[in-house]
């Protein structure tokens, strides 16, 4: 695909919020951009530039740049010598690769968590799901996204490892839901959200096999919405 060069970001004040706050610019400007990128507002391929990211977000471009460099290293954009910067996209192979070592990452956590107890209140986690579910339902996808990615890091978290935690959240970043306002009513994406709440259910009734296949449906579920696929085309990318 040929770099095509985009001087403004076409982004609601909706979903970037009242741009980046005063602490941690840095952290804050990657993480605007991380959900941009992955809720995929930001399209792959485009060429833009560092000045333009920095003017939207009413920051200097330092830390801006800085926050493209920590998105580099995690494998979520491009850096262009004195261009500017290109949203990756990522190959169905890599997809397949990022689901299948999610799934050998996030399947046994989920059952040792359950198995242990180690999670002793779930109302944080229910609240993330009601968030994430009212996200879905304004098409608010840059919330959703973000809401999401916490809702799984933090049942993760409960693990008490982490690497675990990081490893996963940046295979997590490194994938993309496409065509979110054409899926946000197919069956796969309804129930994709009805398994977050089987999901705490299952681990709060201690019960680790029903978690660990919930677990593992869900990641099937979320594959195919990566590649923008409903239920009965979901099936066909394992």
């Amino acid at each position: 695909m040929e770099d095509k060069v985009t001087l403004t970001l076409d982004w609601s004040d909706e979903t970037v919020g009242t741009a980046v706050q005063q602490q941690s610019y840095r952290a804050q400007a990657a993480a605007i951009l991380r959900s941009q990128i992955v809720s995929g507002r930001l399209e792959a391929g485009t060429l833009l530039s560092i000045g333009s990211v920095a003017e939207r977000l009413k920051v200097s471009i330092t830390p801006v740049r800085e926050a493209l460099h920590d998105l580099a290293k995690d494998g979520l954009v491009e850096m262009r010598r004195n261009r500017g910067f290109i949203v990756r996209r990522p190959t169905p192979d890599e997809l397949d690769q990022i689901n299948e070592v999610r799934a050998l990452l996030e399947i046994p956590a989920i059952r040792t968590i359950t198995q242990r107890g180690l999670i002793d209140d779930y109302a944080p986690h229910r609240e993330l799901c009601v968030r994430t579910r009212g996200y879905a339902m304004a098409r608010d996808w840059s919330s959703f996204v973000a809401t999401d990615r916490e809702f799984h890091l933090g049942l993760l978290r409960g693990l008490g490892n982490d690497e675990l935690v990081t490893m996963v959240g940046t295979l997590r970043d490194r994938s993309r839901l496409l065509g979110l306002d054409q899926i946000g009513d197919s069956v796969t994406f309804d129930r994709s959200l009805q398994e977050h709440d089987d999901l705490l259910e299952a681990m709060a009734a201690g019960d680790a096999d029903r978690a660990a296949e919930i677990m593992a449906t869900h990641l099937r579920h979320v594959r195919g919405l990566w590649a923008g696929l409903d239920e009965s085309d979901a099936g066909h990318e394992h």
